[in-house]
């Protein structure tokens, strides 16, 4: 009834807190539930009949209002409530409780047209994940006219802040016992009077030496404070902190309005400074991705202007021996000298330089800010070390500018490579083994359908990217059995806002390791005519200082290259693996030797490394063996042991298992069709060999 009644409320709702929220309340669920729960009473007004809707207002009471709200469909805990008792408000939460609380009456009052005099909130409390927000007073009552009349008095209670930041970043190793605290107070009737205050309560915050794990680094904090004050139409807002590892930063502002506006129009005068000076940028690593390092100092200061809805800043910052260093992806930038000026709405960078090796990047420009920003941003590089580790190094010259605006993006520029080395012997990517099951991922086709249906963002849609890079004379490739240079001259564009090339890429040089060969590279030619994954090959590789011209050849798509043998005259497919493996013809060899295509079948399945049978040759210090046997009608098994000293000098052995003695060689080949052969064992001999084939 109206004059005895209980409520209770139950909301459900498919939003959930956002992703990063779930490592500081935990599970979400499927989304959101809210559940409310009280007992109330009506008391119209004297001489009214007790309705609610009778024409003279009256109040409302609630008492006992409790309120919690926590993950939904999650599997609560069966509570047994007491005999004739109602069940506890938190046995519909399992687990993911992101608030809890309540007071002990609240009190809504009516007049007789059902609108709102007054709302009270008696002494309460309301826990809000790792803290709770306790209010002693909590009233708004209607004055007649304006907003009313507003008081509040409330503490944010104890925030332990390192267990916070130990959630949000578990592997960074947050640890201490900083915390702080807060009071709100609130008065508002014919003025609006305001103190809301968040400081620190005691104690530090600590992180694990990067040099030794068991020993912990303090940053040092003395002061830690916002403040927010508002009285006589004076809004004044000051920050601070101070740590002796991380640096120190103060700042105080100011806003003049009415003394009875509850907010500061946006035309309200502005007015503040805030300085910060951090003397080792090192300290603020934890708030950089893993792996990056900072190091260096910086010194800020600024001065605001203007009003609240169009502010006008003026300052600098500068900032010396600055370092970003990432050794895993061989990233390593020093020296470096900043100085960047604010006026109004303009930012300038007068000086940005990094040292990279024996070169270094300079950054300058200009940005506009307000309702059209604009920025214009010139690079320039001389002998700059971008990348410098064992397999991969990268020197470059150049010039670029960039220009952004709200909806394009454009980029020009010319670079050059001065030198360069990309080692790609390492294979795919590592995988998980065959016995683990992902559930709930997307499967092969699901994410390959994604890629395909990806489509770019808007501003690469409307970005316009010219950018010319000359490969330079000093850049090598090495890896997947190739050691060669690489020359050219590529242009990049975005049409269509998708990455392209235009251009060719050819080989200088170097060798290619086929079928347990060290082949010479005679042509390489890498044409790209559009997206990045379309590139044409056409490669030649011979083996050298040969009778017959014999090696391999790619060409095609760069993911379906078309690769075959080739010989000069043309010779059966049996003949060329021949000269090409063993540097001979396949005269003398038996039909049933398989010691060829064995051998074949080893360098095909190897992949980017060795054969099982390469490792082996390799590690006994050989480059040939092989196991064959001679034609006739008495067939004799002959083993071959060989090593090839240089692209001229070879040595063999060569022994029947029928025979007691064996055979050296050493074999020089002075020229295409010119040899000498000296022969020692069972038979001795010296040979000046000049071959003609037709």
């Amino acid at each position: 009834s109206q004059r005895a009644h209980q409520l209770a409320l139950t909301a459900e709702s498919p939003v959930r807190p956002p992703a990063w929220a779930e490592s500081l309340i935990g599970p979400t669920g499927t989304g959101t539930r809210l559940t409310a729960e009280a007992t109330g009473r009506w008391q119209a007004e004297p001489g009214g009949s007790g309705s609610l809707v009778d024409g003279r207002g009256g109040r409302w009471l609630l008492q006992n209002v409790r309120l919690a709200s926590g993950a939904r469909g999650l599997t609560a805990a069966p509570v047994t409530a007491a005999a004739g008792a109602a069940a506890p408000l938190l046995a519909t939460f399992a687990d993911g409780l992101f608030l809890n609380g309540g007071t002990t009456e609240a009190e809504l009052r009516l007049d007789a047209n059902l609108a709102p005099t007054l709302v009270r909130l008696a002494p309460g409390r309301l826990q809000l994940l790792s803290t709770a927000l306790a209010w002693s007073e909590a009233q708004w009552q209607a004055d007649g006219s304006g907003p009313g009349r507003l008081s509040l008095l409330a503490q944010l209670e104890s925030i332990d802040v390192a267990k916070l930041l130990a959630k949000l970043q578990p592997a960074t190793g947050w640890g201490g016992d900083l915390t702080v605290g807060g009071r709100i107070e609130v008065r508002s009737a014919a003025k609006f009077d305001a103190d809301i205050v968040l400081e620190r309560l005691g104690g530090d915050l600590d992180l694990p030496n990067d040099l030794d794990e068991t020993k912990r680094v303090p940053l040092g904090l003395s002061e830690l404070r916002l403040v927010l004050g508002a009285h006589d139409g004076l809004w004044q807002f000051a920050q601070g902190f101070a740590g002796s590892s991380i640096g120190s930063m103060a700042g105080a502002q100011v806003l003049r309005t009415s003394a009875d506006r509850r907010f500061p129009p946006a035309d309200a005068p502005l007015s503040g400074v805030i300085e910060a000076k951090v003397d080792n940028l090192g300290a603020w690593g934890a708030w950089v991705p893993p792996g990056w390092r900072l190091a260096g100092q910086l010194q800020t200061s600024a001065a605001f202007g203007g009003t609240l809805g169009g502010p006008e800043v003026s300052g600098r910052m500068r900032g010396s021996g600055i370092g970003l260093r990432n050794l895993l992806l061989g990233v390593n930038l020093s020296d470096g000298d900043l100085a960047l000026t604010l006026s109004g709405d303009r930012a300038r960078i007068e000086r940005f330089i990094f040292k990279g090796g024996d070169g270094t990047l300079a950054l300058a420009g200009e940005a506009t800010l307000g309702e059209a920003p604009v920025a214009r941003l010139q690079l320039k590089a001389d002998k700059f070390r971008l990348l410098w580790r064992i397999d991969r190094r990268l020197i470059a010259s150049g010039a670029a500018t960039m220009q952004l605006t709200t909806d394009k993006l454009r980029i020009d520029g010319d670079l050059r490579v001065d030198e360069g080395l990309f080692d790609i012997s390492r294979g795919d990517a590592p995988s998980l083994d065959d016995d683990v099951n992902v559930r709930g991922g997307r499967s092969g086709a699901e994410q390959a359908a994604s890629r395909g249906a990806a489509t770019p963002s808007p501003l690469m849609q409307t970005a316009q990217v010219a950018v010319r890079l000359d490969l330079g004379d000093q850049l090598r490739l090495r890896g997947r059995g190739i050691t060669t240079g690489l020359r050219g001259k590529l242009v990049a564009s975005t049409p269509g806002g998708r990455l392209a090339l235009q251009g060719n890429v050819r080989t200088d040089g170097g060798q290619f390791a086929a079928y347990g060969q060290k082949l010479e590279i005679r042509r390489g030619v890498f044409e790209f005519n559009g997206a990045v994954d379309t590139v044409r090959i056409d490669v030649q590789a011979v083996r050298p200082n040969m009778d017959v011209l014999v090696g391999v050849t790619a060409t095609g798509p760069a993911l379906s290259p078309r690769v075959r043998l080739f010989s000069e005259p043309d010779l059966p497919e049996y003949d060329k693996l021949s000269w090409l493996m063993l540097g001979r013809a396949p005269d003398g060899l038996g039909r049933s030797d398989t010691a060829l295509i064995q051998r074949a079948a080893m360098a095909a399945l190897a992949g980017d490394g060795q054969g099982a049978s390469d490792k082996v040759i390799s590690a006994i210090g050989l480059t040939d063996f092989g196991i064959s046997q001679t034609d006739g009608d008495t067939r004799d098994t002959v083993i071959t042991l060989g090593k090839q000293l240089s692209d001229r000098w070879y040595v063999g052995y060569e022994r029947s298992i029928n025979t007691a003695a064996g055979t050296w060689q050493l074999i020089y080949r002075a020229a295409q069709r010119f040899t000498m052969r000296a022969q020692s064992g069972s038979d001795n001999a010296l040979d000046v060999i000049w071959s003609w084939r037709w």
